[in-house]
Order: C-alpha cells, then structure tokens, then sequence
C-alpha cells in the first residue's frame, strides 16, 4: 500500500517595487521609516551623521571584501534578534554594494525572510547591485558564493550622496555603466562618449539620466529573467576575468576597476575564438580609455586565478560561460570554453608575470 500527494505551489507572486531617483529624497526615507531597522555603511555614517540622530536601531557596518562574509550576516541577524525585530520588520540598508548585498542577504534569512530596502550611496550599487535582488557574501575565495535572490520591497537612488564619493569610488561605478552600453544599447553608448565632461563633473541633470538608463536595462533584464538563467547572464560581461582579477589582487583592485579590465581580456578572448570583431575590440578600448580604465594586468599568481576562474558561478559542466558583445548593444552568451583555451589565449597577451 502507498499514499501519493502533491504539493500545489503553482501561483502568482508579484514581487515588482519601484526605483525613485531624485536628489534628496533620503530626506522622505527617514521620515517614512524612522521606526525601522537600518544597516548603515560607517563611511556614510561618519559623513551623514546628523541624519540618523532620530534612528533609533541602526547597525553601523563597515563595508569590505573581507567583511563581506558569513560572520558579518549572522552579527546583523543577532542585532535584529536582540532588537525584536518581527516579520512584519523592514531593514533599510543604506550604503554601498556590499553593505547592500550584505544587508540583503540578512534579511533574506532572518526569520525565513523579512522586506528591506535599498538606499545605494555609491554609483556603483545605484547602477547595479541595489536592483535586481542579488544578495550574497564571500566564502574561500569565492565571490559571492553563498547567498540568495531576495528583491527589495523599494530602491531609493539620491544622487546627492555623489557629491561626498571619493573620485576613484565614482569611477569604480563607471566601469559598469560602460558595461550597460557595450551590451545592450548603441545609442547609450553614444551618449557617454559625448557626455564624458558632464559625468565626470557629477552634473546632477545627466547623471540622473545615465543613472536611470542602467537601471532600465537593469530591470528589463531582471523582468525576463530574474533567477539568472538565460539573459541576465549578459550583465556578467566583464566579471568572470574580472573576479579572478579581484582575487590575485587581493582586493586591492576594486570591482568595477576589476571588471574595466575583465571586459577588456574577455572581449580579446572573444577575438581569438572568433567570437567577437576586432572592431568591437577597439569600441571597447576606445570607452575604457575615453573615461581612464588601465586595462592592462599583469597576474601575480596564476595558480590563484585559474582556480578562481574555475569556481566562479558561471562555470559549467561543459566549461567557462562568458558574455560578450559582437557589436556595440548586440550582447550575446559564448558557452562550453575550455578553460585551457582562455589560459593559452591569455597567456599569448603576456598577462601572467613571468
């Protein structure tokens, strides 16, 4: 005798929030949630003290790649435990890309998951991280290798807090700006080759419309494929080299610098496999150059950054996935590379030292 059930889970979710970016609106943030829990990057905290005078419960975190981990999360869990935060609790998590993936990912856990919202300070997380619903920390090398998909209940972008971001923070957010261009859209590439004073200058009217058009092309990938199964890969380019190179440099190179060189080395690879024209090869120089990207490398160690291009995520069964572009915004997914082949590839650019 057997009994068979089926569990029935087929239903509609609708986990849709809406992205406001207006110059202050931190300001309406407060005042709608100051009785809620905030997560709060120390340099913004240290900047923007005055602020948070009426929060109450806040958590000052101080954002790095080596506390991005496990340890970090369960600190934050044990804060909202302590504070009796509830189910119906929302974390607003204020600060740059880790402390929002960070912060995501604690509250994707507490409690089998509470709502949060983004508030990103850094272009950077404003471009890219705080929408999508990506959280995550490191683990062994690996970049965000544990973590979860937990959409934020709103994204709040005040470019305001660009007028306090270090110049080479801003520039760490460019490199994937640049990277919406190349993949998804001609005409946005157009417009940041025309538009390079007024960015670099942080003109509030054309950083608002460059802010926005990533988060479009942000959304509309997520929209078709939130769990990163098929084109959401796209938003990749640039990040499987660019890992390894955040891993052989020990950090010391930041992300979006990282990535600046990874769209470089990976587009060159597209060259070699005859994937890719040459003369997408010079677009991409021509951007990188344009706004001050060094995409030269030299790799320290290359055991380190095979091995970290061997874990990365989006390796497959059949070998290394990467995302490149044939021609400017005509972006496209390159699948089964033998790892062997982009070590011999690179390795003729003279990347390895010695």
């Amino acid at each position: 005798m057997s009994y068979n059930l089926f569990v029935n889970l087929k239903k509609e979710v609708d986990y849709s929030y809406p992205i406001i970016i207006e110059k202050g609106c931190i300001k309406n943030v407060l005042e709608m949630y100051h009785n809620s829990f905030y997560l709060i990057d120390s340099k913004v905290y240290s900047l923007y003290e005055s602020f948070f005078e009426n929060i109450d419960k806040k958590f000052i975190f101080e954002a790095s790649e080596e506390n991005k981990k496990i340890e970090s999360v369960l600190e934050i869990l044990k804060w909202l435990k302590d504070e009796q935060a509830n189910r119906s609790s929302k974390l607003i998590v204020l600060g740059g890309g880790i402390t929002g993936d960070v912060g995501g990912f604690a509250a994707s856990l507490y409690m089998r998951g509470i709502n949060f919202i983004q508030v990103p300070t850094t272009l950077l997380s404003m471009v890219d991280s705080s929408v999508g619903g990506k959280t995550g920390v490191n683990f062994e090398n690996r970049k965000n290798f544990i973590g979860s998909f937990k959409q934020p209940e709103k994204v709040f972008i005040d470019t305001a807090f660009l007028s306090t971001l270090a110049d080479d923070e801003y520039k760490n957010g460019l490199a994937e700006v640049i990277k919406y261009s190349l993949m998804f859209d001609e005409e946005f590439y157009e417009f940041l080759l025309s538009n390079r004073n007024k960015i670099a200058m942080k003109k509030n009217e054309t950083v608002m419309e460059m802010i926005y058009r990533c988060c479009k092309h942000k959304a509309d990938v997520v929209r078709q494929d939130e769990l990163e199964s098929g084109i959401r890969k796209f938003l990749n380019f640039g990040h499987t080299i660019g890992h390894a190179i955040e891993v052989d440099s020990n950090y010391s190179i930041k992300h979006g610098f990282a990535v600046a060189i990874g769209m470089y080395l990976e587009t060159l690879v597209g060259v070699e496999l005859g994937e890719v024209s040459e003369d997408t090869l010079d677009f991409v120089k021509k951007i990188l150059s344009l706004y001050g990207f060094d995409y030269t490398y030299k790799i320290k160690n290359k055991d380190l950054f095979i091995n970290a291009m061997m874990s990365d995520k989006k390796i497959e069964n059949d070998g290394l996935v990467l995302s490149l572009t044939n021609r400017i915004g005509a972006g496209k997914i390159i699948t089964g590379i033998k790892l062997d082949d982009v070590v011999l590839i690179l390795e003729k650019t003279g990347v390895f030292n010695g």
